[in-house]
C-alpha cells in the first residue's frame, strides 16, 4: 500500500505501471505457503472453510495474489489507495476474467461495513503509516472490518530488511525510511516489530496470534527479511 508522501508516491506509480503492463503476475511465496501450503507444526488453518468465505486483499498492488485467492474458493474483494490504480485493476480483472470486487481504500480508512470479512490478507500493506497516522489507528481499522473469529494474514519486515537500512526510529515506534535501495519509499514510515513477541503486542487487544513465520533471504546481495503472522479477531 502506498504512502501519500511525495517520494513514496513513486511506489504507487511503480504498481500502476505493472498493472498496465503485460508482465506476468505470480503470487507471493509466503502467501502461498500460509493459505495453500501443507501442514505446518506451528500453524493450523481449516482450509475447508475457504469456499464462499469473504476475503479482503488489503493493498493488493498489481493483483499478484488475486488468482490464488480465487482458486482457493474465496469471494474476493481487493482495495488500493487511488482510483487510478483501482481502474487499472478493474480493467485487468475484466481481461483475465477475475470476479473480484475492487474499491479505493487504505489501511487506516477502509470502505466496508463492520465485521464484513471472514479473512483479511495484508501482503506488504498493513505496516505503512501515512502522514500523521499511527499504528493503533490502523490496527483498529483492520479489526473493524473483520468478523469476530475471522483471520488476519499479514507480514511485516524486520529491522534487518534492506529497505530499512539507516531508518530512523520515530516517537511512535515506527521507522522512517531513508535509504530504500529501490528509491521508492524514502520518507515513508513502517511499523516494524522487534521480534515475534512484539508482533502479539502490536496486534493486541483486537487480535490473538495463532501462528508466526520468519524469513531471512539474501537475493544476490539484497536482504529480504521479516515475519509472517496469522491472527484471530477476538
Amino acid at each position: 500500500m502506498t504512502s501519500h508522501t511525495p517520494q513514496a508516491g513513486g511506489w504507487g506509480e511503480f504498481y500502476l505501471n505493472r498493472i498496465r503492463s503485460s508482465v506476468g503476475r505470480y503470487p507471493t511465496e509466503w502467501v502461498v505457503r500460509t493459505l495453500a501450503g501443507g501442514n505446518y507444526p506451528g500453524l493450523k488453518i481449516d482450509k475447508t472453510r475457504y469456499r464462499g468465505a469473504r476475503i479482503l486483499d488489503m493493498g493488493c498492488g498489481d493483483g499478484r495474489n488475486l488468482p490464488l485467492l480465487l482458486d482457493l474458493g474465496f469471494e474476493v474483494h481487493a482495495c488500493e489507495t487511488s482510483k487510478e490504480m483501482v481502474n487499472g485493476l478493474e480493467t485487468l480483472a475484466g481481461q483475465l476474467c477475475w470476479p473480484v470486487h475492487f474499491a479505493v481504500g487504505q489501511n487506516s480508512k477502509l470502505p466496508y461495513p463492520d465485521h464484513y470479512f471472514d479473512y483479511m490478507l495484508c501482503c506488504a500493506s498493513c505496516y505503512y503509516l501515512d502522514g500523521a497516522i499511527i499504528w493503533p489507528l490502523v490496527r483498529a481499522e483492520l479489526a473493524r472490518v473483520v468478523k469476530p473469529g475471522g483471520l488476519l494474514v499479514a507480514n511485516f519486515p524486520d529491522e534487518d530488511n534492506a529497505i530499512l537500512a539507516n531508518a530512523i526510529r520515530q516517537p511512535d515506534g515506527s521507522l522512517l525510511i531513508t535509504s530504500d535501495p529501490f528509491g521508492l519509499r524514502n520518507g515513508s514510515r513502517f511499523m516494524v516489530p522487534k521480534d515475534v513477541k512484539d508482533i502479539q503486542a502490536l496486534l493486541q487487544p483486537q487480535f490473538h496470534v495463532i501462528g508466526t513465520g520468519r524469513n531471512d533471504d539474501d537475493f544476490y546481495g539484497l536482504r529480504v527479511s521479516g515475519y509472517q503472522v496469522v491472527a484471530q479477531r477476538l
